[in-house]
């Protein structure tokens, strides 16, 4: 992302894109089709931003939907945008015999929208550059090590608890990398994921998704005892069943 404040189309999206993330998207609403076709024809990214409801916010109204109530019975509600998104580079399209849209995309940098420039037919934001500070610090450097062991701990109970394995051999060498990674394959609330995207500095984020994922080391180990607690039975109806 380029240092100054620019203008870039918004998506909201139920989903926290990270930068170094893929994101795989199926287009189909008109006005997203249509931002899509002018993304790619001026070469330009979009901005990847979590979507919300709220009657009143103080965040980003990305979009609204406005309906008569004495002619279609319902209220007006608004779909609001947290402010902190990340940039989408789009890398393949593909149109479907229905004029919608599958395109891959790969999240870049992260910004912070100052307010909307227009709403319709998608909203186009004012943004800012949002870096992470302090990514040479010593907290950063006594923090990478045993936030990225942490990290494999995780990755190893995930896969015990699904069933599967999860294969990755080291983590990233590069402190931003390791911690956008680790945001990536979080599987926690987006809500929450959304605060960790929006943390300021890097040694903050990393202190973060140590809490996190010891906290999640422990929910994960107690699913794994019950799991291994209840071998040799089936769940039914109304319980575990014996299968001897």
């Amino acid at each position: 992302m380029r240092d100054e404040v620019r203008d870039i189309p918004l998506f909201p999206l139920d989903v926290v894109l990270f930068p170094g993330m893929a994101l795989p998207l199926h287009v189909f609403e008109e006005r997203y089709r249509l931002m899509v076709q002018e993304c790619l024809e001026d070469n330009r990214q979009f901005g990847v931003v979590l979507a919300k409801e709220a009657a009143i916010s103080d965040d980003l109204t990305a979009s609204s939907c406005r309906r008569d109530k004495a002619t279609q019975g319902e209220t007006r509600r608004d779909t609001a945008a947290h402010t902190v998104g990340t940039s989408a580079l789009i890398t393949q399209v593909d149109t479907l015999d229905d004029g919608n849209l599958d395109i891959q995309t790969a999240g870049l940098e992260r910004f912070r929208v100052l307010h909307l420039v227009r709403a319709e037919p998608y909203a186009i934001g004012r943004v800012e550059p949002f870096p992470l500070e302090q990514v040479r610090s010593r907290e950063v450097v006594r923090a990478v090590r045993p936030t990225g062991d942490l990290f494999l701990k995780y990755l190893r109970l995930v896969g015990e608890v699904l069933g599967t394995v999860i294969q990755i051999e080291q983590t990233p060498r590069d402190p931003s990398s390791l911690a956008y990674l680790i945001g990536i394959a979080l599987q926690v609330p987006m809500e929450e994921k959304q605060q960790l995207l929006s943390i300021l500095s890097l040694p903050a984020l990393l202190a973060r998704e140590s809490h996190i994922l010891s906290r999640e080391e422990i929910l994960l180990q107690r699913m794994r005892e019950f799991q291994l607690s209840n071998t040799g039975y089936v769940q039914g109806a109304t319980g575990y069943v014996s299968l001897s």
